[in-house]
């Protein structure tokens, strides 16, 4: 036998050290799930791990809005569902302030379909509507309608356009449709308005957060459709700064919700569910998610038919059979109007005190576990108003109000875990997509 010696010299205590070096800003991490998994990140310091924070939650700035948006996950799969737009529109009456928030779910598409629509929608609507030079006091009932009627008027599309794909809305008659005709009507690809981009933009849904602020900033609306959450802040006489939720949180933590859709279904136990629409959706309000607004026939079509990789049918089929007496999801939002300072100190010129508003997505408040949304806009406000204070002193920088946020809720000071939560190495994703404006109404 012909043995050969293999003559393996040390590593020398340079290169030693070099190996250590390479190794030495790594741990480990259970993620708080407390079973035996470990999973790797990197020890990021000042200022390296403020350039990571900054380069995931990509900040911007228009005007007087921050915002910035986080799903560190680097799987492709994993990828952002949110979205987020911060516009200034040039209208009859002056420079308006748009903003909107859109957490999506199931697919990219409809998230994608209505970030892109609502904001031309909402300002041509608007602009139509100033032509007409609304008296001061009809111009609050006027806009909440305008924005009311866009979300709406969007959602329907959505369902109308997927409706439109079929020779008739029967049911009998759509179930005596042969296979091969639905494939070939939910399968087509051959543009934008296919019969699989219809059906995608239906069966996909997202909530919406939108909010409005008026040239002479005297009005401020907020839409809602879902659970993305705003609050406002403004100082009290002692100068301190407080934080109050704006709209109702539409899903299944909010015992109102739970019980309109009850009612709306008497004799349904399970229309809802774990704290969910049939046990299968949290909002219960949304855009999109057509098959919990119609009749079972079209998602027993498109689960059995339609082939997409967001789409699940073994997870989805089991809820199929609780659709009775659709709808079980609403698309009504709720609007509404605050104002920010009166015609009359308007006239006389007077300063109004400063105020900040908040927008976010759930992956938001999913980073505030065991606070009441009243104490996470209290917690939020301070965050913002002590920088906001900051940056108005001889010597303040401007900040990104938006990012130092983001900070707080991922760690703040903790630098250890804000960098396990930028950069653990897991393919799945441990935090909620993030996204987050900040308004300054001053």
């Amino acid at each position: 036998m012909d043995l050969r010696v293999i003559d393996l010299t040390p590593a020398s205590e340079s290169q030693q050290q070099r190996t250590l070096d390479e190794v030495k800003d790594f741990a480990t991490t259970d993620m708080d799930r407390g079973g035996p998994e470990r999973w790797t990140y990197r020890m990021l310091q000042e200022p390296a791990l403020g350039k990571e924070l900054t380069r995931l939650a990509t900040p911007h700035t228009m005007g007087d809005v921050d915002a910035v948006s986080l799903q560190p996950c680097k799987s492709w799969h994993y990828r952002s569902q949110d979205r987020h737009k911060v516009e200034e529109w040039a209208l009859p009456d002056g420079s308006w302030t748009y903003a909107a928030v859109f957490d999506g779910h199931m697919n990219h598409d409809t998230v994608d379909h209505i970030s892109a629509a609502l904001g031309p929608y909402l300002k041509d609507s608007l602009a139509a509507a100033l032509r007409s030079r609304p008296s001061s006091s009809a111009l609050p009932s006027l806009v909440s309608g305008i924005v009311k009627h866009a979300l709406e008027y969007l959602d329907g599309r959505l369902v109308s356009d997927f409706l439109n794909l079929f020779p008739s809305t029967e049911p009998q008659k759509l179930r005596a449709l042969e296979a091969s005709r639905v494939k070939q009507l939910l399968r087509d690809t051959s543009g934008e308005n296919s019969g699989y981009r219809r059906t995608a933009r239906a069966f996909g849904g997202t909530t919406a957060l939108v909010s409005l602020v008026d040239p002479t900033k005297s009005h401020l609306w907020v839409g809602n459709v879902g659970d993305c959450v705003a609050a406002l802040g403004q100082k009290d006489a002692a100068g301190k700064w407080r934080g109050t939720v704006i709209n109702s949180i539409h899903n299944g933590s909010n015992p109102g919700e739970l019980e309109r859709i009850r009612s709306e279904h008497p004799e349904e136990t399970d229309c809802t569910w774990n704290n969910r629409v049939l046990g299968f959706l949290a909002p219960t309000r949304a855009l999109g998610d057509a098959w919990l607004k119609l009749p079972a026939i079209y998602a027993e079509m498109v689960f059995k038919h339609l082939e997409a990789d967001w789409l699940s049918a073994e997870v989805m089929e089991p809820h199929v059979p609780r659709i009775r007496t659709p709808p079980y999801l609403s698309n009504t939002p709720d609007v509404y109007h605050i104002p920010l300072r009166n015609e009359v100190s308007q006239m006389r010129g007077n300063t109004a005190s400063p105020r900040i508003l908040i927008l976010c997505s759930d992956g938001l408040s999913d980073l505030y576990d065991g606070y009441s949304f009243q104490d996470m806009a209290e917690e939020w406000v301070q965050v913002v108003g002590q920088k906001f204070d900051a940056m108005a002193g001889p010597h303040g920088d401007r900040t990104n109000l938006a990012l130092s946020l983001l900070r707080e809720a991922i760690g703040g000071s903790d630098t250890q875990l804000v960098s396990r939560n930028l950069t653990v190495e897991m393919d799945e994703r441990w935090m909620d997509d993030t996204t987050i404006i900040v308004q300054r109404l001053t």
